[in-house]
């Protein structure tokens, strides 16, 4: 799916938590951002601040090494997040 979300030319995609980050972003073009993916139920909602940490740091060392990849929660935050 990522290669025809690619071919629609948008500024920035998000992608949810489903989605394996480090190949969305192989198949992204390097020049628009690309946004996600911590998950927002499994951690904003139902983690701790240490699980949240831990899943933001795995997502970003994987990804931080693209330029055009930014940090987020992998969808909504879902209401009654602490």
């Amino acid at each position: 799916m990522e290669d025809s979300l690619a071919s629609i030319g948008a500024m920035g995609y998000h992608f949810g938590n489903a989605v394996n980050m480090e190949d969305a972003l192989e198949k992204m073009p390097a020049d628009r951002l690309v946004m996600g993916n911590v998950d927002p139920a499994g951690q904003f909602r139902n983690g701790t601040t240490e699980s949240i940490r831990k899943a933001t740091l795995e997502v970003m060392e994987k990804c931080c090494t693209h330029d055009n990849f930014i940090i987020s929660s992998g969808c909504d935050i879902p209401p009654m997040s602490k």
